[in-house]
């Protein structure tokens, strides 16, 4: 029996990014706004299509010990502007991590809950009724193989060695010691 793969950690680089709705999309665990240091450790990181959102995104994924997939969210109908796009070609090959683009969707923007809009949009088997969702669900599908290709890069931190008892003259109380 193989263990299911650990639930993915989200975080943005802004309040207000799509942190929350690419947890949704992938079941993960979304930690909120992260420090722009590095220090700590996601396996997605979300951001909005603006230059100086995804500078920052950038300049946060390369303090990373383990890069991060890049998830970038539009934030109108508009084309994406060429600064952002430019940004983004040159991220996803000096990062050497994913950078993937999660488009806009109206549906949401006028949706008292997106999320669950969202959900049933990419989740429900009647696509013909959720048809604006179909990017969405090529996104989610193209994220969660990142997602697991680097997931299960991670090494195990388990040890293999049994607790040894410590001579008992040594020391008070007996001691066990892991070696």
């Amino acid at each position: 029996m193989s263990a299911r793969p650990r639930r993915p950690v989200i975080g943005g680089i802004a309040g207000g990014v799509g942190t929350t709705t690419v947890a949704h999309l992938l079941d993960g665990i979304d930690v909120g706004v992260i420090e722009a240091n590095g220090t700590q450790a996601v396996d997605v990181l979300v951001t909005r299509a603006t230059a100086v959102a995804v500078s920052w995104a950038i300049a946060t994924a390369q303090q990373m010990p383990t890069r991060p997939v890049l998830v970038v969210v539009a934030d109108s109908e508009a084309r994406w502007p060429s600064v952002v796009q430019r940004r983004l070609k040159m991220a996803a090959t000096n990062l050497d991590t994913p950078v993937l683009r999660l488009g806009w969707f109206s549906p949401l923007a006028a949706s008292d809950n997106p999320w669950d809009l969202l959900s049933t949009g990419v989740f429900d088997a009647d696509r013909k009724t959720h048809r604006w969702a179909e990017p969405a669900r090529k996104v989610r599908e193209e994220l969660a193989q990142a997602v697991r290709t680097a997931i299960d890069r991670e090494t195990p931190t388990t040890t293999t060695s049994e607790p040894e008892p410590i001579d008992e003259d040594e020391h008070e109380r007996p001691v066990l010691r892991v070696t």
